[in-house]
């Protein structure tokens, strides 16, 4: 007997549940001479297998959950009985989690079909806006390169103001359009742990002071590698100073972290590394301006993620 339960146990576990519960059923025909047998949760029944009869009403208060057919005579075939029944509810608790299991994927995998259809028509919506929005700027930066190259006639000085203002804005205009219908780049969850590993004490640097926010994490957009690059970069530009100071907190904007470096005294930011924080900055979205008197300080304003407000500024 245990070893068909070992059979059983190893089918279920190869094939799902369903395939060790009619090898539980099967057994038991075989070991009890049965035509029939039947699994049953409350008046549900999960598996039947040979000739089973139709359930009486009052059969959901029996103690079993399998039943057989006809009812077992002899010892033996009692004993098969109670000790497959002894089984059976292991099995048909493995059977509910599988199915609820498969139900749940079932769940996600429309989901997922659903969320890979909004972002297709999300893109085809993002392609037409950005060619709405950019056919009129390109037609008035033609007109204007046209008539700026002469090309309807000399120009006063008046004019030839005009013209390069509306050429100034209808960059602009551009720069902005594709700064906003561009694909979402995904952003850094937290980057308090990058400023924390990037600023970690070192020989040739004291150990900076670093004033985080401890309540929530700081979701900011852009690459991770930009973030740790502009990090590591702002961390050598204060290599020499006797004091760091590291502030990252809220701006009075909404959707903006402000992050300050100061150091003090022996720090020198070198004309290449200022160049290289100011790409960087202007890549993520930021601003950046510093300062060296009466000591080094360097402030960026960089932009948080759209999905995590900034939380107001106390």
């Amino acid at each position: 007997m245990e070893t068909t339960l070992t059979a059983v146990a190893e089918q279920a576990l190869r094939k799902g549940t369903r395939a060790g519960l009619e090898a539980l059923l099967k057994a038991s025909l075989r070991l009890t001479g049965a035509t029939g047998a039947a699994l049953y949760e409350g008046r549900v029944c999960v598996m039947k297998v040979g000739n089973v009869p139709a359930r009486r009403a009052d059969a959901s208060k029996r103690s079993s959950v399998m039943e057989i057919w006809p009812a077992p005579l002899t010892t033996s075939q009692r004993s098969v009985v109670a000790r497959f029944s002894t089984f059976a509810p292991a099995l048909l608790a493995a059977h509910a989690r599988e199915v609820a299991q498969g139900a749940r994927q079932a769940r996600l995998l429309e989901a997922k079909r659903r969320l890979e259809r909004t972002v297709a028509v999300q893109d085809k919506r993002r392609s037409r806006a950005a060619h709405d929005l950019r056919t009129p700027l390109m037609v008035i930066k033609g007109y204007v390169d046209m008539m700026l190259k002469g090309t309807g006639g000399p120009l006063g000085p008046q004019a030839q103001r005009y013209l390069e203002r509306i050429a100034k804005v209808a960059a602009d205009q551009k720069e902005l359009i594709d700064r906003r219908l561009a694909p979402p780049v995904p952003g850094l969850d937290d980057l308090r742990p990058v400023l924390t590993r990037a600023f970690a004490p070192t020989r040739g640097r004291a150990a900076p002071t670093l004033t985080l926010p401890a309540e929530r994490t700081v979701p900011v957009r852009g690459a991770r590698a930009d973030w740790e690059l502009l990090a590591r970069t702002l961390a050598r530009g204060t290599v020499g100073a006797v004091a760091v100071d590291v502030h990252l907190g809220p701006t009075q904007e909404s959707s903006q972290w402000l992050l300050r470096v100061q150091a003090c005294p022996g720090a020198a930011l070198t004309a290449r590394t200022q160049a290289m924080l100011q790409q960087l900055t202007e890549r993520l979205g930021g601003t950046m301006a510093v300062a060296v008197e009466p000591r080094l300080e360097i402030t960026l304003v960089l932009p948080g993620d759209d999905a995590f407000p900034v939380p107001a500024h106390c």
